[in-house]
């Protein structure tokens, strides 16, 4: 079962072991950085416990894949496999996903009513519940309850990157299993599946920056093929006229592609870095405060604007003495 699933060998042989022996806990905790297959273990094993060829009782290879349930897991459209979370509350409040920061009452009570219902056409149902870290108070407080007393064949999964700020009786109720960062050469056996990157020094670099993370790998992987990668050498070696940068800062924005220009940048730095740390600390400086501006809804045009002039200027300084 859960051959997909990179690594996380103890979390895979302690849910495979409970539903061989059909000792399902009704909560589970799911801790560790993100993008190391949190989420994906949740959904195949929602799949798992729902296959309707594949009986998880008596075969080793899980969920088959083709079935309807399995599809519609899949394909997040299974009426009994339920994700709560920022997307789900900014659905149900109408309003912007940038603008969800915590997880709200009146999203657990939602969920709760979900729990309520009658199954509809699977085995078990399934609640699978990210950032549980950021649920406040209230929200904790009511899935509490849920926790307590859950309905029969029903499984609650909480996804976090820390457990320190969910409360120990939610903590207490749920069976917690810890994922761990991947080997290097589980990411690298990933990438050169996945991706043709021939420039060897490039993709160990982009081993070396996921810091263990396949989300992160996949998101550097896919910003190096859609991100000139010279970029950041150009404003090294100051090889483009001044009149190029707003033109190219409005290109950039025109593709919606402002974040993705900045990580890149990022990525080429961080390898500068390594030699020149005094030199290029201002510069990733820079970067990361456009990237936060970014992340916050700030007017990209004006934060590339000033950033590859901000950048032209420092760089020029540095390789000029």
């Amino acid at each position: 079962m859960f051959e997909k699933i990179l690594g996380q060998e103890k979390v895979k042989r302690i849910i495979t072991s409970q539903i061989k022996s059909g000792k399902i806990a009704q909560a589970y905790m799911f801790i560790g950085i993100d993008g190391i297959g949190k989420r994906f273990t949740a959904t195949e094993f929602a799949k798992i416990m729902n296959c309707s060829v594949n009986d998880f009782s008596k075969t080793d290879v899980g969920a088959c894949e083709k079935c309807i349930s399995c599809e519609k897991i899949t394909k997040n459209v299974h009426p009994d496999i339920h994700f709560i979370g920022f997307s789900r509350q900014a659905e149900l409040e109408k309003s912007n996903l940038e603008k969800q920061k915590i997880l709200k009452i009146e999203t657990i009570r939602y969920m709760q009513k979900k729990v309520s219902t009658r199954m509809y056409e699977g085995k078990w149902k399934f609640f699978i519940i990210e950032p549980a870290e950021k649920m406040n108070i209230a929200a904790s407080n009511s899935l509490l309850k849920t926790l307590e007393e859950p309905p029969k064949n029903t499984v609650i999964i909480l996804i976090a990157r820390h457990k320190e700020t969910i409360p120990r009786t939610i903590i207490s109720r749920s069976q917690i299993l810890f994922f761990q960062p991947l080997k290097v050469n589980e990411i690298l056996n990933w990438l050169m599946s996945n991706y043709s990157i021939h420039d060897g020094t490039k993709i160990q670099d982009i081993v070396s920056l996921s810091e263990g993370s396949i989300g992160d790998a996949k998101k550097l992987a896919d910003e190096n093929k859609k991100i000139e990668p010279s970029l950041w050498f150009k404003f090294k070696t100051q090889s483009f006229y001044i009149s190029d940068i707003l033109e190219f800062s409005k290109d950039v924005v025109r593709q919606n592609a402002a974040l993705e220009c900045v990580n890149a940048m990022i990525y080429e730095a961080k390898k500068d870095f390594r030699i020149y740390p005094k030199m290029i600390a201002p510069a990733i400086e820079l970067l990361i405060t456009s990237k936060m501006l970014l992340l916050r809804n700030v007017n990209a045009q004006m934060v590339l604007d000033n950033l590859f002039f901000d950048l032209m200027d420092l760089m020029s300084f540095k390789y000029d003495r």
